[in-house]
């Protein structure tokens, strides 16, 4: 048997993709697995010579498309009628949908024969409504007595669009990629989920039963003591539904009203939205901010987290939604409190008193400044509660518990 892991995500070594594949390949290793990573046809050189990825996919699962040209007639003429200029978003769901299904269709076809082998496991490691229909055409259009067993992640809710905003036929195409499925579905194809919110969403809403595979990550304890400056800090991807857009007014409020903490800002990817565009701006232009440019190394990310006292996670509970956070798995696995949105999962875990932190609501600027005020006096024992979850939460998310899960799915 071989673990064939699919990611048509893996480019840079930017955000959770490359850290998720670099984890779990040298996990594999060390079992002395068999495997093949295949990423993006625009790999990271250094990706492939450090864990042997290997360049494929033609387009990756958060591309985004254009309306077509009678489309924007369509949406002109619309507006016209209204009196009001054609606003929104360039981007078309539907097209977007449709092109990108259709190409990770064929990209599955053109994978090496041996891939498809029957006794082989098939992971897709991130699975969205712009890959799971061509996924299940392809299946389905293969011999099903010599099919491998394909085990996808469904790592974002339907609701999720890789623009931000919040999706308009996402559950319609889903249903209609599972109705598609049902004769594979529990022979063939599996679904996995990060966490119990998520498993439980896809079951009232679609009927779909799957299993938990916890996101898995290289555990480093916290550098940081108590002694000093208390550290706060916002890592990832610069996305308005991370929050990136309520840093600025929340750190000039905690600033006036005199909070002694130093602010740590990853800036990465800002262009996404005219409001993450302005925030950056406003973050450059306050004083005291330690600003973290562009993709940073692991090495350097594990540096800077690990000094971190406190961990910002702003997400929009609508368009971030219940799904997970490998930012957020990563604190709780160090021992180190939050601040999350409610409605959200790391928000919900804090309110569930799973985890160390504080939770605000609504989400707006005002009410994050006021949770990180909250959270400082008890800093202290939150920490050292915190330390006595972190090693079993580890050990419950580590690469060999993500491996186990995977393995329980491969034929025997």
């Amino acid at each position: 048997m071989e673990l064939i892991l699919i990611d048509s995500g893996l480019v840079n070594k930017a955000g959770h993709h490359y850290v998720l594949a670099k984890t779990v390949s040298g996990a594999l290793a060390r079992r002395k697995l068999r495997y093949r990573i295949f990423g993006l046809s625009g790999l990271d050189t250094s990706i492939a010579a450090e864990i042997g990825a290997i360049p494929h996919f033609s387009r990756s699962a958060y591309e985004c498309v254009e309306f077509s040209r009678i489309e924007k007639r369509l949406r002109s003429f619309a507006a016209i009628f209204r009196g009001a200029p054609a606003g929104g978003s360039p981007f078309s769901e539907r097209q977007t949908w449709k092109q990108l299904n259709e190409t990770f269709e064929g990209d599955l076809e053109a994978l090496p024969a041996d891939v498809w082998h029957k006794d082989n496991l098939i992971v897709v490691m991130t699975i969205t409504q712009n890959q799971i229909l061509g996924l299940v055409r392809f299946l389905r259009a293969r011999p099903r007595d010599r099919a491998p067993r394909v085990v996808c992640n469904l790592m974002l809710p339907p609701s999720f669009l890789s623009w931000g905003a919040v999706s308009a036929h996402g559950e319609k195409f889903y249903r209609a990629a599972f109705r598609l499925a049902a004769p594979l579905i529990g022979r063939v194809l599996f679904f996995t989920v990060e966490n119990e919110a998520m498993r439980t969403l896809y079951r009232k809403d679609f009927g779909l039963q799957t299993h938990i595979l916890p996101i898995p990550f290289d555990a480093s304890g916290p550098e940081r003591t108590m002694e000093g400056r208390v550290r706060v800090g916002f890592f990832g991807d610069s996305r308005y539904d991370k929050g990136f857009h309520l840093l600025p007014r929340a750190i000039e409020l905690c600033r006036r009203d005199g909070l002694d903490a130093e602010f740590i800002v990853q800036i990465h990817n800002s262009g996404w939205t005219q409001h993450t565009i302005e925030a950056e701006a406003a973050l450059r232009a306050l004083k005291g901010v330690r600003l973290l440019e562009g993709v940073l190394s692991s090495e350097d990310y594990a540096a800077w987290t690990g000094r971190t006292d406190v961990m910002l996670l702003p997400h929009d509970p609508v368009t971030f939604g219940m799904r997970a956070s490998g930012i957020f798995t990563e604190s709780v696995a160090a021992g180190r409190p939050v601040v999350a949105s409610r409605g959200t999962f790391a928000g919900t875990s804090v309110e569930n008193n799973q985890v160390e932190g504080e939770v605000f609501a609504p989400h707006t600027s005002e009410a994050l400044a006021a949770a990180i005020a909250r959270l400082m006096p008890r800093l202290p024992a939150c920490k050292a509660r915190a330390a006595e979850r972190a090693q079993d939460f580890a050990r419950s998310h580590s690469p060999g518990a993500y491996i186990d899960v995977l393995l329980a799915h491969a034929k025997t």
